[in-house]
C-alpha cells in the first residue's frame, strides 16, 4: 500500500485509541499519550505492508454500563468500537499483541489482493515503552536488522551492554534471569519509559527512525 493511504488509516486508528493510553514524557517536555505509529510508517517508507502501533494502555477497568459488554480496559473497548463500526475485523490477539484486518471500504479504498493488517503491540508489565518502541520501529531486514542489533550484547557485535538481556520488551541484568532465561519472580527490569533512555543505556546516539541502521561489530 502507498505510504499516504496507510498513514491516513493509521492516523485514524491512532486518534481512536490514544485516549485509552497512559501518558508520559516522550523526548519532549510535555505529556503525550504513550501511543506511537511504528514500523515502516514511522520510517517513512513509500510502500507499507502493514501498520504497527505501539501502545501503553491504561489498565484501569472502564465503568460498566448497564446491559452492555464489560471490557477489561478502555483500550479493549475502543478496539471493540472499531470492530462494531466496520473499520476492523479481529484476526488474533492476547494481552501483548492484537491483530486486525483493515476493512478498506471503511476508509474509501478499494480492496487489496491480500488482507492489509494492523497490529497493536501493547506495552504492559514488564515491558518498557522505550524498549518496545525501538524494537517495533525497526528496520528488521535480514541484512539490516536494527532491532536485533539493539538487543544483542556488545560481545556478540550488537549494541546492548554485556551482562544484560532483553526479554519481554524490557532490559534485565543477567542475574535477574533464571536458567531458562526468564525473569525471576519479583525482579524488576530497568526503567526505560522512552527510546532516549534505551539508546543512552546502549551508548548509541539517538537517530531518527528514517536513518536507523544496524552497526554490527566484527568480533573474534
Amino acid at each position: 500500500m502507498k505510504y499516504q493511504d496507510a498513514q491516513n488509516i493509521a492516523s485514524y486508528l491512532f486518534d481512536q485509541v490514544k485516549g485509552a493510553c497512559e501518558v508520559g514524557n516522550l523526548l519532549v517536555q510535555y505529556q503525550v499519550p504513550l501511543c506511537t505509529i511504528a514500523g515502516s510508517l514511522r520510517r517513512d517508507k513509500p510502500e507499507v505492508h502493514d501498520i504497527e502501533i505501539v501502545a501503553s494502555p491504561s489498565l484501569k477497568t472502564p465503568r460498566p454500563e448497564f446491559g452492555k459488554q464489560i471490557y477489561k480496559t478502555e483500550f479493549d473497548k475502543k478496539l471493540a468500537a472499531l470492530e462494531e463500526s466496520g473499520h476492523l475485523r479481529f484476526v488474533m490477539g492476547g494481552d501483548k499483541l492484537k491483530k486486525y484486518e483493515v476493512v478498506m471500504s471503511a476508509f474509501g479504498l478499494p480492496p487489496t489482493l491480500n488482507p492489509f493488517h494492523v497490529e497493536f503491540y501493547l506495552c504492559t508489565p514488564p515491558a518498557q515503552y522505550g524498549v518496545l518502541l525501538t524494537i517495533r520501529t525497526g528496520p528488521a531486514k535480514d541484512n539490516d536488522n536494527f532491532s536485533k542489533w539493539m538487543v544483542t550484547q556488545k560481545e556478540l557485535g550488537g549494541a546492548l551492554p554485556d551482562g544484560y538481556r532483553v526479554k519481554h520488551g524490557a532490559v534485565w541484568k543477567e542475574d535477574q534471569l533464571d536458567a531458562r532465561q526468564e525473569p525471576i519472580k519479583g525482579q524488576t527490569p530497568l526503567h526505560m519509559p522512552d527510546e532516549l533512555d534505551f539508546f543512552k543505556f546502549c551508548q548509541v546516539k539517538w537517530v531518527s527512525p528514517q536513518h536507523r541502521h544496524a552497526l554490527w561489530r566484527i568480533t573474534k
